[in-house]
């Protein structure tokens, strides 16, 4: 070994070194940003917040129907009721706000100076809960996830963090057993949506041919067309025909910065009426439905539509509407 060999050795070493070290350092400032994603929750809970206001107006009702004073009695309870429904809806957009935060910090590699800014903002937003208020706190995350989304070129999840439109239609050929699965996605929003792996949205046990496709930057307005060729996971005897062969479905799913809508439609293309009709279309990823749509009849020809929101799958933390 030379001694410029032994000494091109050192300084790998040691610049390893501050690596680990920086990466140590980084991970500490993300806990404490997590802790700091605790106290919000903890905020909104607090006894001293507006969820525990409201109490005042309750207490003035109790009162006034002992003094025999319906009237203030009851305009104190419609008071009570307004309160905690604004409070209901700002409590939930915070939590979605906060469980996609939780899968950006995951997903994207953060700098130093991004670091800080979490870190400073999550402290505005968690004085802002523990003081009550808690639309303030749900809008200082959401533009704190905008401000490190914008421009990213990082594959995040789109459907937590871009705005588009994607459709998906799957025709089955008379006699084959298999389909086309056609699907088209629109970037109907104002940024880029950078390059991405696509896998088809198809359910588990299907082939599917490509697996995936990679698709180039979508700028704003551009549609792309995607066709994969799909075989359902079970077989079927010749006497037996799928319920995919008497149904044409078309699912269309409206994205924008983490609410997505499915709208679902279906038309009975046989010769029989199709009763009882559960729909589940496909997830996207950290996405779940608290209920699918039933439809109870659908007579030949008839064409349904169904309109259905998802949420956000925050595991043991509940889930908050999309």
């Amino acid at each position: 070994m030379t001694e410029e060999e032994y000494d091109v050795g050192v300084n790998d070493l040691e610049d390893a070194r501050k690596a680990i070290r920086d990466s140590q350092s980084s991970a500490d400032r993300l806990i404490r940003a997590s802790r700091e994603l605790e106290h919000i929750v903890y905020g909104v809970s607090n006894e001293e917040s507006s969820l525990a206001a409201t109490e005042y107006d309750i207490v003035d009702a109790r009162t006034s129907l002992e003094q025999h004073k319906l009237y203030r009695a009851k305009r104190s309870v419609k008071r009570a009721e307004k309160a905690l429904s604004s409070v209901e809806s700002d409590v939930v957009e915070l939590r979605r706000n906060i469980a996609m935060l939780n899968r950006l910090l995951k997903e994207k590699t953060l700098t130093e100076a991004e670091l800080e800014i979490i870190l400073r903002r999550l402290r505005n937003a968690t004085g802002a809960a523990e003081l009550g208020d808690v639309g303030y706190a749900s809008g200082e995350v959401e533009q704190l996830i905008g401000d490190l989304v914008v421009d990213s070129a990082v594959a995040l999840n789109p459907f937590l963090f871009r705005n588009f439109w994607m459709g998906v239609d799957t025709r089955w050929p008379a006699g084959g057993e298999s389909g086309v699965m056609i699907v088209r996605i629109c970037n109907d929003g104002t940024r880029p949506i950078p390059e991405m792996r696509l896998a088809p949205p198809t359910p588990d046990g299907w082939q599917c041919a490509p697996s995936s496709i990679d698709l180039p930057i979508l700028r704003p307005g551009d549609v792309v067309l995607i066709r994969f060729e799909v075989k359902p996971g079970l077989r079927f005897g010749l006497d037996e025909i799928p319920l995919s062969r008497k149904l044409a479905i078309q699912t269309g799913y409206e994205v924008s910065a983490g609410q997505v809508s499915v709208t679902i439609r279906v038309q009975n293309r046989s010769m029989e009426t199709v009763r009882d009709l559960l729909l589940q279309p496909w997830m996207p990823p950290g996405y779940k439905s608290e209920v699918l749509p039933l439809v109870e009849k659908l007579s030949p020809d008839e064409i349904g539509v169904v309109i259905m929101p998802l949420v956000i799958d925050m595991g043991d933390g509940g889930g908050s509407v999309a």
